[in-house]
């Protein structure tokens, strides 16, 4: 899984997005989790957002291996819900209501 993290220059919230996922998807490194920033004015971020449909930053996309997009988060998520989402899409964490009904 790649977690895209896509910025702007002028978003005061894009250096918190960039900070918490570069600290965190390392964590996730032998799960097969990377991560990579894409600025929007580039070539490639304007392909990105055309082709999973956002306008807003920061937004982290998080891809399977063929591209497809399976989860996102819009807005900079803290170190909790960064982790939380990421271990939920590697199948790590049950929800909540899947622990009280799994026999």
């Amino acid at each position: 899984m790649i977690l895209l993290v896509f910025t702007s220059s002028n978003c005061p919230h894009c250096p918190k997005a960039e900070r918490v996922v570069r600290e965190i998807a390392p964590d996730y490194s032998d799960k097969g989790v990377s991560h990579e920033k894409i600025r929007m004015k580039t070539p490639e971020g304007k392909d990105f957002s055309l082709r999973y449909h956002f306008m807003s930053t920061p937004t982290i996309l998080f891809l399977d291996e063929e591209e497809n997009e399976v989860g996102r988060i819009v807005g900079a998520p803290s170190e909790n819900s960064l982790r939380n989402k990421i271990e939920k899409l590697l199948g790590l964490k049950k929800s909540f209501l899947s622990n009280l009904f799994e026999k």
